[in-house]
């Protein structure tokens, strides 16, 4: 039978199965007395999207190698441009899949986590957004995140410095920021001079980012997923808060708070052990001539010491507040003050222009 007549057949059985619809009146369960209400079923598809950003990543890390490859190759510097772009977009797919797999619930296990000097995160954050040249920072205080969250923050960091890079006009800067306070934590500022928050979405905001369960199902919107992004990792940590204030005159100034208990020092390099007295000091090597080949010997090199994570006051940080809402409430308070406080300072400050990013390509 040919397919339209399969299909015509087809047609008329659902249209008589739709003219004699068969009413069935479902009972109602007999009610237990005391008994506990039934969890709802879990969604099942939240392990599929899972999967799928799963294997997402997968492309993607397997796209970026092959396009590195391309670049060190590539003579061309037109050429290595479009190679570049490319290589961008695909790190930007790769921030959407991590961000599905964080939605979903489903773990980013990184084996390889490692401490992360501020400067080093802001700029991570920055590389990883579309028009990162535009993006200009200011003074990074010389801490470092803790392994165990360094790769949060900068997925944090990332999501407020998009927000502010989409909602910008683009020939307007972003600035990038982290103060030390009083308290021995640090305030990352992300501020743009955009079109600012709409008033109405302030109190879901709010209750998105304070909730201390992350956001409801039911709460995510599609236009602010950068955020629901932002609330779930943050509540990962319970020293880690977000904070969105209006900018004068216009525009936003993002905040992101991070605890004394997940900032240690900047790793530094070890220094080159002195030579024994008496040793002949190894001499200069020249540089080889075009025509000349050497044999290249394998360097054996020895792990880094790794610092442990410490706070950088003396004593131990005092425990959270018991209450939520007075913790929220503090945050907010300090919040405000913090950003009038860097206002007041700026106004009164002579003029002087932001380092410009010094990113070479995100990876």
């Amino acid at each position: 039978m040919p397919a339209a007549g399969r299909w015509t057949n087809w047609w008329r059985r659902r249209r008589h199965e739709q003219a004699e619809p068969v009413e069935v009146v479902a009972e109602p369960a007999p009610e237990t007395p005391g008994a506990p209400d039934t969890p709802p079923a879990p969604d099942p598809w939240r392990p599929v999207a899972g999967e799928f950003a799963l294997r997402l990543l997968t492309l993607t890390w397997e796209a970026v190698h092959h396009i590195g490859e391309a670049e060190f190759r590539e003579q061309d510097s037109e050429r290595r441009k479009v190679l570049f772009r490319i290589d961008h977009s695909v790190t930007r797919v790769r921030r959407l899949a991590e961000n599905l797999r964080v939605l979903t619930g489903e773990p980013l296990d990184d084996p390889d986590q490692q401490v992360t000097s501020l400067q080093d995160v802001t700029h991570a954050a920055g590389a990883a957004v579309e028009n990162y040249e535009r993006l200009h920072f200011g003074p990074i205080a010389d801490l470092a995140v803790a392994a165990v969250a360094a790769d949060d923050v900068i997925r944090i960091l990332t999501e407020l410095i998009d927000n502010a890079d989409r909602y910008s006009p683009p020939t307007e800067p972003v600035t990038i920021a982290a103060h030390l306070t009083g308290d021995g934590d640090v305030v990352i500022r992300v501020e743009d001079s955009g079109i600012g928050v709409n008033p109405a979405h302030t109190p879901w905001i709010e209750r998105l980012l304070d909730s201390p369960d992350g956001p409801a199902p039911d709460e995510l919107r599609p236009a602010h997923l950068g955020l629901s992004v932002a609330a779930v990792l943050t509540h990962r940590h319970r020293s880690l808060r977000v904070r969105l204030v209006p900018r004068q005159p216009r525009g936003t100034v993002a905040m992101l708070l991070i605890g004394a208990d997940l900032l240690c020092e900047t790793p530094r390099p070890p220094e080159p052990e002195p030579a024994p007295a008496g040793s002949i000091p190894e001499p200069r090597r020249k540089p080889l001539a075009g025509n000349e080949v050497t044999m290249v010997l394998p360097v054996q090199k020895q792990a880094m010491p790794r610092r442990v994570p410490a706070s950088v006051r003396s004593a131990d940080p005092p425990p959270p507040p018991v209450s939520t809402l007075a913790h929220r409430t503090t945050w907010h308070d300090d919040a405000a003050d913090f950003n009038a406080g860097v206002d007041a300072a700026r106004a009164k400050a002579p003029h002087r222009n932001e380092r410009p990013p010094n990113v070479e390509g995100p990876r």
